[in-house]
């Protein structure tokens, strides 16, 4: 049975931009599982399993890991207005990572499959510039 779990954000500065983030997951025996890649929410990646308290509001108010996947998860953070960040996506979902993004914010997630090795992914994040594009690992499974 699949549910959306909501997450709490805690902002820094306006950061996130949004209050809190909505994950879908898999209910399953012994926690739920990911099913999505996740926006703002550190250390999660697709079909990793995790136990949770909730708050009266409905809110995880905390987890913790049952299982992590072999999945690992990448943040792209959009710095200017026209970055080739939607060509670099492209490529990315031809090479079976499945992404989302709030393009309004300039916000985008990656999904990186256990059996992709990451210095694919790494070759095509290469073709951004640095002083375009923030990258971060929030949730590195791969070994280099």
């Amino acid at each position: 049975m699949s549910i959306s779990l909501r997450f709490q954000l805690a902002g820094n500065e306006g950061w996130p931009p949004v209050g809190s983030e909505s994950i879908p997951f898999e209910k399953l025996a012994i926690g739920y599982e990911c099913i999505s890649v996740p926006l703002f929410v550190k250390d999660l990646s697709v079909e990793d399993v995790i136990s949770i308290d909730q708050e009266e509001n409905g809110f995880v108010s905390c987890w913790t890991h049952v299982q992590k996947s072999s999945r690992s998860t990448i943040w792209l953070l959009r710095l200017t207005d026209s970055p080739p960040i939607h060509e670099c996506l492209k490529i990315l979902r031809s090479l079976q990572c499945n992404t989302v993004g709030l393009d309004d914010f300039g916000c985008y997630a990656v999904d990186v499959p256990a059996a992709l090795p990451i210095r694919e992914v790494d070759a095509v994040l290469e073709m951004l510039d640095e002083e375009l594009v923030a990258v971060a690992y929030p949730s590195m499974r791969h070994l280099a």
